[in-house]
């Protein structure tokens, strides 16, 4: 795609901009792990066929369905995703509004489609935004559709990078097996610098990244990420750094 013109320069964008901008922060409760709420990155898109406004609508409507997908994707298991795809878009994206507790719009723009040609070249509005998504809410309304059960266990790998002080790695295992929703905490390997971990929860991937990154590990920072795999499931990555004049044993 190239860049067709900017949203600045469309008449009639100006007053929809102005309408988001009193709009897209809401008030939130208090964002912290125990609430369930996880932060998303997700792009939307809409065709302009004549009124800009209504694509822009259709294009911020497409990004809060394609970020609560991602955490729809943590939650559900990837086997059944395309089986339950009707209900999903019926029950749950068709409202995806319902779960953004705030968002924040990065970018906006307006494109050429270079694969419209046939349809004359069709220009198309995206929007790029961040939002942090109700979780508690999202499971509540997938267990109520019959998408998930409720309390029904997945298995999630973790593996922890640059830590080979084991004091302070079983202080980091006490405490993931307090998380909300883990019932256990399983060795799969245990070497030097890297060790994985299995653990059976009733949270998706995203929640359970949530609570390991508050847990305070002293004289340590720590990075969580999600990793994703084209043939394999979702795990999460923590790596940690010796805060200064902290040494790993």
């Amino acid at each position: 795609m190239k860049v067709f013109k900017s949203q600045l320069s469309v008449i009639g964008y100006q007053l929809s901009t102005i309408s988001l901008l009193f709009t897209v922060f809401l008030p939130s409760p208090a964002l912290s792990h125990n609430s369930g709420v996880v932060h998303i990155e997700a792009m939307g898109s809409a065709a302009i066929y004549e009124n800009t406004a209504n694509a822009d609508i259709l294009a911020m409507d497409d990004a809060f369905k394609r970020a609560v997908a991602k955490v729809v994707e943590a939650i559900v298991a990837e086997e059944e995703m395309d089986k339950l795809a009707l209900i999903l878009e019926d029950k749950i994206y068709s409202n995806a509004a319902r779960y953004i507790l705030n968002y924040r719009i990065l970018s906006k723009e307006i494109m050429e489609d270079e694969d419209s040609a046939a349809e004359g070249d069709v220009p198309i509005h995206s929007a790029y935004i961040e939002a942090d998504i109700s979780v508690a809410l999202l499971t509540k309304d997938l267990t109520a559709a019959g998408i998930i059960r409720e309390g029904e266990l997945r298995s999630i790998a973790i593996t922890i990078l640059n830590l080979s002080d084991y004091k302070t790695f079983e202080f980091f295992k006490r405490n993931i097996l307090k998380a909300k929703g883990v019932k256990e905490v399983y060795y799969i390997s245990f070497a030097k610098d890297k060790a994985v971990l299995a653990v059976e929860t009733s949270s998706g991937v995203q929640a359970l990244k949530q609570e390991i990154m508050a847990v305070d590990v002293k004289e340590w920072k720590t990075e969580v990420s999600v990793v994703s795999g084209i043939f394999a499931p979702d795990r999460i990555e923590i790596r940690f750094f010796p805060l200064k004049g902290q040494v790993s044993q």
